[in-house]
């Protein structure tokens, strides 16, 4: 039974949605992300040894707070003879870096995670 690595990613939940999946010719992962209806710019993919991972920067104040969303995806293998989709489940977080002083009281980052489920396949 051969299996091949999945290079497409449909993925939902908690307010979020999006896809990742390869350039079929040059093999360079691409993200699109979508946090409360809005459509987020200037992803990044990057594997890592705990899957995949997707960031981008959400929104940056003038006081110096800025919002990131990190979205990590399981690696997949999928069935190349009956090329059927595999689900998964995984999470996302949507931290703040709060202000970037040291001389603030408290935490200076804080984290709100997201469960996520979705659908990984191998698009020819």
């Amino acid at each position: 039974m051969p299996f091949t690595a999945a290079n497409h990613y449909d993925f939902s939940g908690d307010d979020i949605t999006g896809t990742v999946d390869a350039h079929r010719s040059a093999g360079v992962w691409a993200a699109q992300l979508v946090l409360s209806g809005e459509t987020l710019e200037s992803t990044g993919v990057t594997r890592s040894d705990l899957g995949f991972e997707v960031r981008t920067l959400v929104q940056t104040l003038s006081d110096g707070n800025r919002t990131h969303l990190l979205v990590v995806l399981p690696r997949v293998n999928i069935d190349a003879d009956d090329g059927q989709p595999s689900t998964f489940t995984s999470y996302a977080v949507l931290y703040t870096v709060h202000g970037g002083s040291s001389e603030q009281h408290g935490a200076a980052e804080s984290y709100d995670v997201r469960l996520l489920s979705g659908t990984a396949s191998l698009v020819q």
